[in-house]
């Protein structure tokens, strides 16, 4: 029972853990004046241009720990935890991100369109609007539920064992 929601938490997480790397991967290219041409948008230059080395090591960091929550889940040992650092850390950037913009955090969050959730496609064609955000944050919220639910039938099963 548990596969049906262990294999999809994994392939999300390694999603996010590649999404992480990447990101983290342009703002060093960024930072460090690297002679490297990365293919991104305007869209994306621009967010890269905003970067600071606390939100590259944020972003590396939501990373590693999603990643090794991945590698616990197909181990069968306990992964909530790490994927909750992943979770902080992926948020603190958020955050910090949010700050960074016209408003600050608490403008920013106060300004959420509750109804651009009713039209995906436009939600999915503006990622760097706040409300896709919000709507990435409570994606890996959801994959935390599943882990947190893998997590506890895991801790079952080795409980009946004696482990």
């Amino acid at each position: 029972m548990t596969f049906i929601l262990r294999w999809p938490a994994i392939l999300v997480l390694l999603l996010l853990v590649l999404a992480s790397f990447g990101a983290a991967f342009a703002g060093t290219v960024h930072l460090a004046q690297l002679p490297i041409a990365l293919p991104v948008t305007a869209e994306q230059q621009a967010t890269i241009d905003q970067l600071s080395w606390i939100e590259v090591g944020l972003w590396a960091g939501a990373g590693m720990f999603f990643l090794i929550a991945a590698v616990r889940l197909i181990r069968r040992t306990q992964a909530f935890w790490t994927w909750l650092i992943g979770f902080a850390l992926f948020g603190a950037r958020w955050a910090i991100a949010q700050q960074n913009e016209g408003g600050g955090l608490v403008a920013n969050v106060q300004s959420i369109n509750v109804n651009a959730y009713t039209a995906p496609a436009e939600l999915a064609a503006n990622s760097g609007g706040t409300e896709a955000q919000v709507g990435i944050l409570g994606v890996i919220l959801i994959i935390g539920l599943l882990v947190f639910i893998v997590d506890a039938a895991d801790r079952s099963y080795w409980d009946k064992q004696g482990a």
